[in-house]
């Protein structure tokens, strides 16, 4: 049962609540994870350059696991000290959440975690890219979710673009939805 008990510690992930909504209530870190793996195999049958899908795939579907024991992060004025902060807990929460998973997972998150974070490969800029999408393609029909949040087209280039002109068919979709938002009055 041990070994049930820790897969069963990776499905904690539906009980983590972000930001967004869907029919009233918090978006979980699952249903983004779940997200952000349709826009990958979107992007990834349209993008030109080489990437490894598999390990594209197998990333995003590790890459909020830290928040069963972090928690979501939701910083739309990104600064040092609550980066810095940030990454503190989540090194905590790695540390503590390795041993809860199974062996056999346990060093592919890791691994997997750290490529993510540190953003040197292809396939990391690109999870990032769409990780960082997905919340704007999610709240694309919630116009007083992004009032609420304070969102306006300033925010989110300078919280996002960067991650997508590496991009250019995932840059093309976030001008989209920017268009989008401002003819529908969404600031």
């Amino acid at each position: 049962m041990e070994e049930i008990f820790k897969i069963k510690r990776l499905y904690e992930l539906k009980e983590v609540e972000r930001k967004g909504e869907i029919n009233g209530r918090h978006e979980t870190s699952a249903e983004h994870t779940y997200s952000c793996l349709i826009l990958a195999k979107y992007f990834l049958d349209k993008i030109k350059q080489p990437i490894d899908h598999l390990k594209v795939m197998n990333m995003l579907l590790f890459h909020d696991v830290i928040e069963i024991e972090s928690g979501d992060t939701f910083n739309l004025e990104h600064n040092d000290e609550n980066s810095k902060e940030q990454e503190l807990k989540e090194k905590e929460s790695l540390k503590k959440l390795k041993n809860q998973i199974p062996l056999n997972m346990s060093k592919y998150f890791e691994k997997l975690f750290f490529e993510f974070e540190e953003m040197k490969t292809i396939e990391s800029r690109f999870c990032k890219a769409i990780d960082k999408l997905d919340p704007v393609f999610h709240n694309l029909y919630g116009k007083k979710i992004w009032q609420k949040n304070g969102f306006n087209e300033k925010i989110l280039r300078n919280n996002k673009e960067k991650y997508f002109k590496e991009f250019p068919e995932i840059m093309g979709i976030f001008e989209q939805i920017l268009d989008y938002a401002k003819e529908n009055k969404y600031w």
